[in-house]
């Protein structure tokens, strides 16, 4: 990646072939791109771009293409559309795959379902063709939008305000790349114009019920360069919570989290705070940090210096003395029934695959070992906040060798903006988990 820039500077605005011809030297290895392929505007110029680009090879490594697009089922002409992105790949001898999203649709958050149905497919779609990353179209006007929604739905919310990461890991394991965040649409349009390239245009980019149509209609006066100061000082805030994390916290059974407050003056609240937003996030198994409102009770308290119990988010905090203490509360704890042969998520904090040839329901129980030295909200907490497997011979929980059992970091589970993954990893070794990938960018 480029080296940071100075605060309150901005990136300049990039022509479609300087952001791919930047995108492609910045790989660090031959990479087998998927292109995520609506047939819009914003990807076909991604698609057409690159394959241009690399006819050339005039890069450090040698990359190929492959493309696939997501048929959300949600227009009578999706289909159509997506036969003809196969013809356009197709032109350019680029392997494309139709991907269909089958079955009902949610009759409320439609756009949030389709987004995640989105992914999940194009994951399959860069599997089934070995690619090695997906790569998809969005532009600074897409990435000034977001952070407009962003802002209008939670003022004091500066986390948000970073907007879209270049690159961003989906499932822990696929980096989403995208080379035009500091492109413009009309650009990418002009440069389709005088290829003789045409796209499809959505009507639904036209339908108010939209957000993000509404927002695009409105007055947008996000500035681009306080986006980028945004993304740089959460990086910094990451890596610097990260640091502290490593210094201060450690698990036990469960897994809970117990954290050294040294009351050093030498280290920011917001880099106390940072960590411990995403550690109550994940403990409670949410896929958000708490609301503002709710993290300021936590902060007034510890900042207060005395001993407290409190509960957000799903996640038991308690303060003793110097002594921070977090674990899952012990309340809606529910059943999961795991078909066999399946994956499933329980409570949001584990990750259950049943290799066996039966049905098993996963339900709360008692953490395996319970240390008696420590508070009893904490012992209490634990004596039912753990998953448990019952079988007909007795209990079993990850020891159970068809029935495999691992934490989830619910927080970053799905998608991990590249921003986050110093504060990520950080969480991800307390708790027995791999470092994730490098960004390939």
């Amino acid at each position: 990646m480029a080296a940071p820039l100075a605060a309150g500077t901005s990136l300049p605005e990039l022509s479609p072939d300087a952001a791919i011809s930047e995108f492609l030297t910045s790989l660090q290895r031959p990479m087998r791109l998927l292109v995520a392929i609506s047939g819009g505007s914003d990807s076909t110029g991604l698609l057409v771009g690159l394959a241009r680009a690399l006819e050339t090879q005039r890069f450090p490594h040698r990359h190929s293409l492959v493309a696939a697009t997501v048929d959300h089922g949600l227009r009578s002409a999706s289909t159509e559309e997506a036969r003809m992105v196969g013809s356009l790949c197709h032109d350019l001898g680029i392997p494309h795959r139709i991907s269909r999203w089958t079955g009902e649709k949610p009759q409320a958050g439609l756009s949030a379902a389709a987004r995640l149905a989105r992914y999940r497919l194009l994951a399959e779609a860069a599997n089934a063709l070995g690619a090695d990353a997906i790569v998809t179209g969005h532009t600074r006007d897409d990435q000034i939008e977001t952070v407009t929604m962003r802002a209008d739905r939670a003022p004091q919310a500066t986390l948000g305000m970073a907007g879209m990461a270049d690159a961003t890991l989906y499932d822990r394991h696929l980096w989403i790349l995208r080379p035009f965040l500091h492109t413009r649409r009309a650009a990418i349009r002009d440069e389709l114009h005088a290829l003789g390239r045409p796209w499809i245009d959505d009507p639904s980019n036209e339908d108010t019920r939209y957000e993000r149509v509404r927002t695009r209609k409105g007055k947008v006066s996000i500035d681009i360069a306080r986006i980028e100061d945004a993304a740089r000082r959460r990086r910094v805030l990451s890596t610097a919570a990260a640091a502290w994390l490593t210094r201060h916290a450690w698990t036990f059974p469960g897994p809970s989290v117990a954290i050294t407050l040294d009351g050093s003056p030498s280290c920011p609240a917001d880099i106390r705070d940072h960590a411990l937003a995403a550690l109550i996030a994940i403990l409670g198994g949410k896929p958000h940090r708490p609301s503002a409102d709710s993290f300021n009770r936590l902060v007034d308290r510890l900042d207060s210096g005395a001993d407290f119990r409190l509960t957000l988010s799903g996640t038991l905090v308690l303060r003793r003395r110097d002594r921070l203490f977090l674990l899952r509360e012990r309340r809606g704890l529910l059943p999961l029934p795991v078909p066999a042969g399946t994956r499933a998520v329980w409570d949001g904090r584990f990750e259950v695959e049943n290799k066996g040839v039966i049905e098993v329901i996963v339900e709360a129980g008692p953490v395996p070992v319970i240390d008696p030295d420590l508070p009893g909200p904490v012992r209490a907490a634990m004596a039912g906040n753990a998953p448990k497997i019952p079988f007909s011979n007795g209990f079993s929980g990850n020891l159970a060798p068809e029935v495999m059992v691992k934490p989830r970091l619910s927080l970053f589970a799905d998608f991990m903006p590249v921003f986050d993954q110093p504060v990520a990893d950080a969480i991800g070794r307390l708790f027995g988990l791999e470092p994730t990938p490098t960004s390939p960018i």
